[in-house]
């Protein structure tokens, strides 16, 4: 499991270098990333009555954190889908990506994102389950942006991004509630007694439900989807049918084990799945494009999978599981199907598809495929989608009225899509010749004629599909549950509803011109998409202005804001420890020339007139710091004070020519006075903030690396354990801090001579014949968004 989760991040590594010499065929070693996914497949075949493989890597067990893997019948069943689609994107991706295209990018993003959800539904440790969820987050924003260049693609990455993070932070609020109450980070080992007990329940189950609905696009959250259907057809295919939109509908199938028992995790689920469903498929019967029609179509099938599996019962945990295997295979041979479309035809558009004319005869495996997998999507025999239709109205029908009616609607509308959909290879050809359209190459048709045919076998062989959604009984707890999967059942209340349900769906698509006048004149003004908007430009608003009224002021009253704060905090530290004002006579009289060296200092950089002279000055306090130290019996840091500022000289000295004269401020003698009072009070305030920190709020902790340096770093010099070891990541960061100065001092010194210009850009050449001036403001014009 372990190499199933890492393989795919270092062949991307691989990829990216590959990528210039390899060109398209760099697919082939990504296709290499997914073997040991599907390599899962051994030991799901022992699923369900094996016991569940573990693997574990040690990690700060004193904190509970291992890297803890967990193969169960559901999770393995997951793993091996991630591994089939994306197996096929990447083959797909070969022949359907042009020779232009970004391969650097593009395959790597799509194996990190791979290994991302490989590891999200591997993962027992919830530390580490929340950080594959925001690794999916991230690269599907990188894999949806891919297209950078066009504003939809960046309008659609960000979208996502944002709704993502937002469900993230509800993930790691519900992680940090459930590792408290539960007793223990890994999942599979949570007291499932102690959680239900705990006050923290409620907010833990509120904050999962958030996570589940931004992720897998349930109202109003689904906005998000459609826009990301800017990605290319492979990646399109690769998140919207097996992978990250169901990453929410794999939590609320495992966390619906912790939270099922409370009403309110089926009260909120089921009601907002069913409004998805609804919803999603209403929106999809506007759509004249092919991909937004099956984005909304896949908002509404993932509705359908969330009131499943949030009923939390044996019922709907099985019927789920096997549509969830029917959604993965149909869905995804239906965008490669669109894909091949706009290939070959060079658009997406259903009335100009149906304008082109007689595609079935042109794209004759293109359109098997087309029909098997929309008749699937459409709950028809004999096809795999029929048979978990049946199980989901069974379970609708066992929990209301409501319930059935919403899902018998949904149903309706999601055959009249279905149907619009097909619509494009039913019009006969054109009578004036068009653009010659061709069937694809196989390398295009292949992989969905693969999943078509996995829609037919579930449908004509019930009993594999069966199989495979019983490996995951075990796991999901459904193992008592008697029912089977089958074509026929007989004249039950299930099968009449599907009758029903075809009757209806035909009369609404052969009505599509007063439905369609009907859903225009029911449009609302205000949708998802509009109140994102809105919210967003107010933000924007609301940022603006408070930083035209923070950072807007001058840098005088800028400081002023400041040095007020810091004396406030001093006094805050008076008024904490009064006892304060005793230590100040327990400083060794060594801190009185110091301290008389670093007023100097200071007052002299207030009094200078020239920069040179301020920048010399400015030196004695850095000096006077470095003797503090010394004088505190800290030399590795006076050292280290006196590199920083010599270093902090020379950067100095090296920005002079881009920087304005010293000038006098214009102040009167009252802002003069208040001026050097607040100064005042703020040394004042910060030297006693740091003596009551240090002496009287906390105990002191350096005798804790006195006694625990050798013992616990190996190391007799305490000081140098302790920036090791016990503050290792700090000196990491230290270092970047470092480097960051380092490569800053470098690009000052790259600048170039003074009175000679920057080193130009190509972009830049068009610029010179109209002047500097008329340069530098078309520079801001594009740095404001005037070029993409």
């Amino acid at each position: 499991m372990s190499l199933a989760v890492i393989f795919p991040f270092l062949l991307a590594a691989v990829c990216a270098l590959a990528a210039r010499p390899l060109g398209r065929h760099t697919g082939w070693l990504a296709v290499l990333a997914f073997v040991p996914a599907l390599a899962l497949g051994l030991p799901l075949a022992g699923m369900p009555g094996a016991t569940p493989v573990t693997e574990v890597t040690p990690w700060v067990a004193e904190l509970d954190l291992h890297l803890r893997l967990r193969g169960d019948g559901f999770s393995l069943l997951f793993a091996v889908l991630i591994g089939l689609i994306g197996t096929l994107a990447s083959v797909y991706s070969v022949t359907y990506l042009s020779a232009g295209e970004k391969f650097g990018r593009f395959y790597p993003y799509l194996l990190l994102f791979g290994g991302s959800m490989l590891g999200l539904v591997l993962s027992d440790n919830l530390p580490l389950l929340f950080m594959f969820w925001e690794m999916t987050s991230v690269t599907s924003f990188l894999l949806i942006g891919l297209w950078h260049t066009r504003p939809a693609a960046r309008d659609g990455a960000v979208k996502a991004f944002l709704i993502s993070a937002l469900g993230g932070l509800g993930l790691l609020a519900a992680v940090a509630m459930l590792s408290i109450a539960g007793g223990t980070t890994t999942l599979s080992q949570l007291n499932l007694d102690a959680v239900r007990a705990s006050p923290l329940f409620v907010p833990a189950l509120l904050c999962t439900v958030l996570a589940a609905v931004t992720k897998s696009a349930q109202l109003p959250f689904h906005l998000w989807l459609p826009t990301a259907m800017e990605a290319p057809t492979p990646i399109s295919a690769f998140l919207h049918s097996a992978t990250m939109v169901k990453a929410g509908v794999v939590l609320v199938a495992k966390f619906g084990l912790i939270f099922g028992s409370s009403a309110l995790w089926s009260g909120l689920l089921v009601p907002l799945g069913l409004a998805t469903l609804f919803w999603g498929s209403w929106l999809a019967l506007r759509q004249t494009d092919l991909k937004a029609l099956l984005a909304y179509s896949t908002v509404s099938q993932l509705g359908l999978l969330m009131s499943l599996y949030g009923l939390a019962s044996d019922e709907g945990r099985f019927a789920g599981t096997a549509h969830l295997l029917n959604h993965a295979a149909f869905k995804a041979a239906l965008f490669f199907v669109v894909g091949i479309v706009d290939h070959e035809t060079g658009t997406r558009e259903i009335p100009q598809l149906r304008a082109l004319g007689g595609l079935r005869r042109a794209l004759p495996v293109t359109f098997l495929v087309a029909v098997v997998a929309t008749l699937s999507m459409a709950g028809l025999p004999p096809l795999g989608g029929f048979v978990s239709k049946e199980l989901f109205y069974e379970a609708m029908l066992h929990h209301g009225p409501g319930f059935i009616l919403v899902a018998v609607a949904g149903s309706v509308l999601t055959f009249a899509y279905c149907w619009r959909l097909l619509s494009i290879f039913f019009t006969p050809a054109a009578p004036q010749p068009g653009p010659a359209v061709h069937e694809a190459p196989a390398g295009l048709y292949l992989p969905p004629l693969l999943l078509a045919g996995a829609a037919v076998l579930f449908g004509l062989l019930p009993q594999s599909a069966e199989w495979l959604t019983r490996t995951a009984a075990s796991a999901l707890r459904f193992t008592a549950y008697g029912e089977h999967l089958a074509l026929w059942h007989g004249v039950n209340a299930a099968l009449l509803l599907s009758l029903l349900t075809w009757a209806l769906g035909s009369l609404v698509a052969a009505q599509a011109g007063r439905v369609s006048a009907l859903q225009a004149a029911l449009t609302p003004r205000w949708n998802a998409n509009t109140a994102y908007y809105a919210l967003s430009d107010g933000l924007r608003a609301l940022a603006s202005q408070l930083i035209t009224h923070t950072q807007g002021l001058a840098l005088p009253d800028q400081l002023r804001a400041m040095l007020l704060v810091v004396g406030a905090l001093g006094g805050y530290a008076v008024w904490r420890s009064p006892q304060v004002f005793h230590s100040i006579g327990q400083l060794p009289l060594v801190t009185v020339p110091i301290s008389v060296l670093l007023v100097a200092g200071a007052v002299g950089v207030v009094l200078s007139r020239n920069r040179l002279t301020a920048v010399v000055v400015t030196g004695l306090t850095g000096f006077g710091t470095a003797a503090a130290f010394l004088a505190f019996r800290a030399p590795d840091l006076a050292l280290t004070q006196l590199l920083v500022e010599a270093v902090t000289v020379i950067l100095f000295l090296l920005a002079f020519r881009y920087l304005p004269g010293v000038r006098d401020l214009p102040r009167t003698r009252g802002r003069l006075l208040l001026d050097g009072l607040l100064a005042g009070a703020a040394g004042l305030g910060a030297t006693l903030l740091t003596l009551s920190s240090l002496r009287f709020l906390a105990p002191p902790i350096s005798p804790y690396y006195v006694v625990n340096s050798y013992e616990g770093g190996g190391g007799k010099n305490a000081v140098n354990v302790l920036l090791v070891d016990f503050r290792g990541f700090d000196t990491l960061g230290e270092i970047l801090v470092v480097g960051m100065v380092a490569l800053a001092v470098v690009s000052l010194v790259q600048l170039g001579r003074p009175g000679q210009a920057p080193g130009k850009r190509p972009d830049d050449l068009e610029l010179d014949a109209t002047g500097p001036a008329a340069a530098r403001q078309r520079r801001v014009r594009r740095g404001r968004g005037g070029r993409a």
